[in-house]
């Protein structure tokens, strides 16, 4: 038992290194950064248009969040895993809203660790729903924790999106995840959130901060448009 234990343990570091010198490389290639970045934003994009056929279902991401939220964070195919330790990871994307205008989108990146007895692996498309100027002015910064920094909960379905939680009052983050079919609400206390520099600069071809970028003062590409296009449909969605 000890030795399977070893073995089970030696395999979750052993791929957990390789996905790390995977990324390493990954950040080195302007190339790959930008092929990256754009699949990104077209995953999102899918993301919302199916969230959007979500809508009329009692377990759905209530429209008027999305309508009075002050940003969204969408990361597409965020992987969970866990062999003895758990862990998840995935970079994504986040547009700040105001006055019923999206900026372009300024790319992140999402981690937590957890340890326990579990086995399995699965990928998930992970929304969070930014309430508050205060929170949306998080992104700004080079990284943040959920749940120590920023107040973040499960998000509420359906007609819940009207309860008068702390959130829905003082600001902070709702988090809603899918594997297949419609959305549920998701706990994120503790994953951490950084900035995705590099991926700015290969998406926009030039040195923009999150905040150049989400001051909407930065014309988006082609394939955010289209996310944009996507994300105001949500105003006809009910």
């Amino acid at each position: 038992m000890k030795k399977i234990l070893a073995l089970m343990v030696t395999f979750v570091v052993i791929s957990f290194g390789m996905n790390s010198r995977i990324f390493a490389d990954q950040e080195k290639a302007p190339d790959l950064n930008v092929d990256k970045s754009r699949v990104i934003v077209d995953k999102s994009r899918i993301v919302v248009e199916e969230m959007i056929l979500n809508v009329e279902k009692e377990k759905a991401i209530p429209v008027d969040l999305i309508k009075n939220c002050a940003g969204l964070a969408i990361i597409p195919g965020m992987f969970k895993g866990a062999l003895i330790i758990g862990g998840s990871y995935g970079k994504g994307i986040v547009l700040k809203h105001e006055k019923g205008r999206w900026s372009g989108p300024a790319f992140i990146s999402i981690g937590a660790g957890s340890l326990g007895l579990q086995l399995g692996g699965q990928a998930v498309d992970l929304i969070l729903v930014v309430l508050g100027k205060q929170t949306m002015n998080s992104f700004l910064k080079t990284k943040f924790k959920l749940g120590a920094d920023i107040a973040a909960a499960v998000g509420p379905l359906g007609a819940q999106a009207t309860a008068a939680t702390e959130i829905f009052l003082k600001g902070g983050i709702y988090s809603y995840s899918r594997t297949k079919g419609a959305f549920i609400g998701l706990s994120v206390e503790g994953a951490g959130i950084a900035t995705q520099e590099k991926m700015n600069k290969a998406y926009y071809n030039a040195s923009y901060s999150p905040a150049d970028i989400l001051s909407g003062k930065v014309n988006p590409p082609e394939s955010a448009i289209q996310l944009i296009n996507s994300l105001n449909k949500v105003k006809s969605a009910e």
